[in-house]
């Protein structure tokens, strides 16, 4: 129980220094395990968290995983104030654990491995991860059962900015072998940003670039190549050439504009709450370039997506309505 309510307050409960080390870990520990469908995939533990059995996975679903549960392990800040409430709690449901709480505590609460009586009798072999991560690992196994009916697949991730858009694109580049076009490289130069087109839901992409750069060479099997364009530089960049693959993702915001669809096998929409949105916006670009996505973009991509329907016309959509403490 101390155990589990460790995990719920503060994740795996230490950071991950060497992701090669954990992934060398992981694979034994898998290898080690008899493998069945029966398994449960994921376990809620509370807190935005959930533990994947990795008797539950394929070999070909670890270095996903290993992914995860690193990003987790290094984005989990609990407080400890609120797990020594639990621990106060537990005293009423087991009332022979003083003597092992108060020894507990005087050794300042370290993390706890399991029992060997409890490993005995359960065989714990798993992962903490965000319950995000475990949507995404689902999401990640449907796609490779259409990739095997399909042969080739094109996918589309949009959705609000901090949702996940760029993580969701990093674990599909560790499942598939595929190209990842962020529809970033694709805003609008400055000679092209007047006022009405600015006006348009969505006219901040230059979707007629992507759509000869992009879509045409997809959808007639050849290799890639454009130019991004920059905002911080307000410029193009090196040339990017891409070979053709079988699996490819877009991904990004206004990728799902009524003339990019029929480009796509698979469509993803990807939101969070508000609140959650604007702390990581905080986190990653700052108080400063917050505001510019208060005013300016939230309200630009919130206007996109009511003008077209987004959401509803993905594939599937998921929410991270519940977040771990970061």
């Amino acid at each position: 129980m101390v155990k589990l309510l460790y995990q719920h307050e503060f994740g795996p409960g230490h950071m991950i220094s060497d992701e090669s080390a954990s992934f060398q870990k992981l694979a034994a520990e898998w290898e080690s395990l008899p493998h069945s469908s029966s398994v449960p995939f994921a376990e809620p533990i509370g807190n935005g968290l959930v533990r994947i059995h990795l008797a539950s996975l394929d070999r070909q679903e670890l270095p996903v995983l290993n992914y995860m549960f690193c990003q987790t392990a290094c984005h989990m800040h609990g407080e400890k104030e609120k797990f020594l409430q639990y621990l106060d709690c537990l005293p009423l449901y087991f009332p022979d654990a003083g003597d092992f709480l108060a020894d507990y505590k005087k050794r300042g609460c370290p993390p706890l491995s399991h029992s060997n009586s409890y490993r005995q009798a359960y065989h714990p072999a798993y992962r903490v991860v965000m319950e995000s991560y475990a949507h995404f690992l689902r999401l990640i196994r449907s796609l490779s059962a259409l990739f095997k009916e399909k042969g080739r697949l094109t996918v589309a991730i949009d959705g609000n900015c901090a949702s996940g858009k760029t993580t969701l694109s990093r674990l599909l580049s560790l499942s598939f072998d595929c190209n990842i076009i962020p529809m970033d490289d694709f805003f609008l130069p400055p000679e092209l940003r007047s006022a009405s087109r600015l006006a348009e839901p969505g006219g901040n992409i230059h979707y007629e670039r992507f759509q000869t750069d992009i879509k045409k060479p997809l959808q007639e099997g050849g290799a890639i190549s454009y130019l991004p364009f920059s905002c911080s530089a307000m410029d193009y960049g090196k040339r990017i050439s891409l070979p053709s693959k079988p699996f490819t993702v877009i991904e990004g915001s206004y990728c799902m504009r009524p003339e990019l669809r029929s480009l796509y096998d698979y469509s993803i929409f990807l939101s969070c709450p508000y609140e959650q949105q604007i702390k990581r916006i905080r986190a990653r670009n700052g108080e400063a370039m917050l505001q510019n996505f208060i005013t300016k973009w939230i309200p630009m991509e919130n206007a996109y997506f009511d003008a077209f329907h987004v959401r509803e016309n993905c594939s599937v959509s998921i929410s991270s309505t519940v977040t771990p403490q970061e």
